[in-house]
């Protein structure tokens, strides 16, 4: 049975799948982009441990990708802070068609007061563009103005300008797709000297490759990875900030053509800002860019940085202990890295402070960090190596994991459970020590939920209860675990009724009702 976690869209899922016996029809092969994924890490409770560790280790990075892209999409609005100083002010702008004429005059003026001002105008309003200027954007000549201003030789106007590019392509696709012909003048700003320019061409940049593939590869063909990367030589904190934001969205996508990314010596410099404390302020937008470079089905990228020694460098950034802006990108980089090959894992975990400092983090009151941390661990525990899961237990993980599983809101639970069971599944000596009679009421009240991951994970526990822990079936008994069986032949999936149905005929059936109803006629 297929232990799927089916709640994200296009086919994004993560899956595992327990010990039963496989059945009599041919499953589907899996598709093209997970045979990649097939050389690594098996996954849970399952007879065919490469067919589960392909699915589920594809579908977690699928459904974090989407996670992550959500939580620091891409796009950003640049304010004008001089147009917030009234607390009591509007936050929308109500502009009509004689505003946006006075407004055109103004761009067009001779005066360079007057232009400026105009300018400053425009990017304001374009943080929350009323349909009067969306139009101007879309349908009249604003970005045809703006590329004259990009275009000429005042500094101060090519920033203001900028800065109205900026926010138009945080907009709307329509925005984007009309500021496409101002990317030749954007990438010719990043090669100036202009510091503060420079900061704003990376800026809409990052915006404009957050937009789409499409996007993406327009700004690729116009040769912007050298230029941005070379930024990263700057001395300018905030250059350096901005850049790696840019970074970050070019490298996502599943045809982000990595290979420009190493052959242009981003690797580099991704380990000297890990590696130096003189621009601390930068490692958090480093971290992003890595979690894209390791998020790749080709692993070849992630073992460029192995080579490399990136593993020492992050995880000196997990302590001290912090739930700040520099935690999640950090712990997805090593969810990456654990979701590869058992090599992977290994690296992670001769790093003395990683599993410490991970054991923190999967303790951690910010909601997204401790989630992220327990997925990590969910790759680690599924390791082939018992070396891997003896320091596991060692470090102290299964009585928080044991309490997260039992304990905590039901996706924090979930996550709790797959590394459990990932212990579980790698043979009796690690199901028996753990703590059975803690566990198996959380896992019931999985079975008795509604959602189809949660039964899924409940029935998988409970058939390593019952075929490798010696009083399975008795503590099943006195937890009306039977009733929780039961219970899911009432679900309209299939797979999750024949695996109740089996358990109970298997564990539960004639004979033992039988014997049951003998024993209790002889106490009587």
């Amino acid at each position: 049975m297929d232990f799927t976690n089916a709640n994200c869209n296009n086919g994004e899922i993560f899956m595992f799948q327990s010990s039963s016996p496989p059945k009599l029809v041919q499953p589907t092969p899996p598709p093209p982009s997970v045979i990649h994924k097939a050389k690594y890490k098996r996954n849970s409770i399952s007879k065919n441990p490469e067919e589960a560790r392909q699915k589920r280790i594809e579908l977690d990075a699928q459904v974090r990708r989407k996670h992550r892209e959500q939580l620091i999409t891409a796009k950003r609005i640049k304010h004008n802070l001089d147009a917030y100083k009234d607390d009591d002010a509007e936050s929308e702008f109500d502009l009509t068609h004689h505003d946006i004429e006075k407004l055109k005059s103004g761009l067009n003026d001779s005066n360079r007061d007057s232009r400026l001002s105009s300018l400053k105008d425009l990017s304001t309003y374009l943080a929350d563009p009323p349909d009067t200027l969306k139009h101007f954007v879309i349908n009249d000549n604003c970005i045809d103005i703006l590329i004259k201003f990009l275009s000429g030789a005042d500094p101060e106007e090519q920033l203001q300008a900028t800065w109205c590019i900026t926010n138009i392509v945080a907009g709307p696709k329509e925005f984007c797709q009309k500021a496409f012909i101002a990317i030749p003048h954007l990438i010719t700003s990043l090669r100036g000297g202009n510091i503060s320019l420079q900061d704003q061409t990376a800026w809409a940049i990052g915006n404009l490759a957050a937009e789409g593939p499409e996007c993406r590869d327009l700004l690729r063909s116009n040769g912007v990875l050298i230029p941005l990367i070379e930024l990263l030589n700057s001395k300018n904190v905030s250059i350096v900030q901005t850049t790696c934001f840019a970074l970050s969205n070019l490298a996502r996508g599943p045809n982000a053509k990595l290979d420009e990314f190493f052959s242009a010596g981003i690797t580099q410099h991704l380990l000297f800002y890990l590696g130096t404390d003189e621009m601390n302020e930068v490692v958090s937008e480093i971290a992003w860019v890595l979690t894209y470079l390791t998020s790749s089905e080709d692993d070849k990228y992630t073992q460029i940085l192995l080579k490399e020694g990136i593993v020492p460098l992050l995880v000196k950034h997990l302590r001290p202990f912090n739930h700040g802006p520099l935690a999640l990108p950090l712990i997805r980089t090593f969810g990456n890295i654990a979701s590869g090959p058992d090599e992977n894992t290994d690296i992670l975990i001769q790093q003395p402070d990683f599993l410490p400092a991970m054991l923190e983090y999967i303790q951690s009151d910010c909601r997204p960090v401790k989630k992220e941390s327990l997925w990590v661990m969910s790759n680690i525990t599924a390791s082939r190596r018992p070396e891997v899961l003896i320091k596991v237990f060692n470090a102290g993980f299964i009585p928080i994991l044991s309490s997260i599983a039992t304990h905590t809101n039901f996706d924090i639970r979930k996550e709790a459970a797959y590394s459990l069971l990932n212990i579980a599944s790698h043979g009796e000596e690690y199901m028996k020590p753990l703590p059975h009679q803690d566990l198996l009421p959380g896992f019931l009240v999985f079975i008795r939920s509604q959602d189809i991951d949660l039964i899924r994970l409940g029935l998988g526990y409970v058939e390593l209860l019952l075929t490798q822990v010696q009083n399975g079936q008795q503590l099943l008994e006195q937890m009306q675990g039977i009733d929780a069986l039961e219970s899911v032949t009432s679900q309209e999936d299939p797979s999750l009724r024949d695996t109740s149905t089996r358990l109970m005929d298997k564990y539960f059936g004639e004979d033992f009702f039988n014997t049951n109803i003998t024993e209790i006629q002889s106490t009587e």
